[in-house]
């Protein structure tokens, strides 16, 4: 798989916003998933939700399709890599760090991050970014 959705995108899919649904699906042929830290973010939005049950069933049923990527040793080790890099460079790493850890699954599991906010993301070290 070889695009890892950002909670931007994994957001407006779950709300069905047309210009989502056409992306994820698209790329959904050549594989996709979502980090656990989207997943949690993005499950805010069911907590949030006026219809919690419904809104809680059309995320498992889009799940199911999607693998959620966990957030392991190996990521933690390559995000602190990438925190202390940043830092040594006089980037802010703190109040990114939701940002950082998706950026260090992605590139852990070499896949393409999917975002509409490549700002945050740009100046991360050989992070490869999808913009359509």
């Amino acid at each position: 798989m070889p695009y890892l959705v950002d909670t931007d995108w994994f957001i407006d899919y779950i709300a069905e916003q047309p210009e989502a649904v056409e992306l994820l699906e698209k790329l959904a042929a050549d594989g996709i998933a979502l980090s656990i830290v989207s997943y949690m973010e993005s499950y805010q939005g069911v907590l949030r939700n006026s219809s919690q049950d419904e809104a809680r069933q059309r995320f498992e049923r889009i799940l199911q399709d999607v693998p959620v990527l966990p957030f392991s040793l190996a990521v933690a080790r390559r995000c602190a890599g990438i925190r202390e890099q940043l830092r040594q460079t006089g980037k802010r790493v703190n109040q990114r760090a939701l940002d950082l850890l998706i950026a260090s699954t992605a590139l852990e599991h070499d896949l393409t991050l999917v975002t509409r906010n490549t700002g945050d993301f740009s100046d991360v070290p050989d992070l490869k970014l999808y913009e359509p």
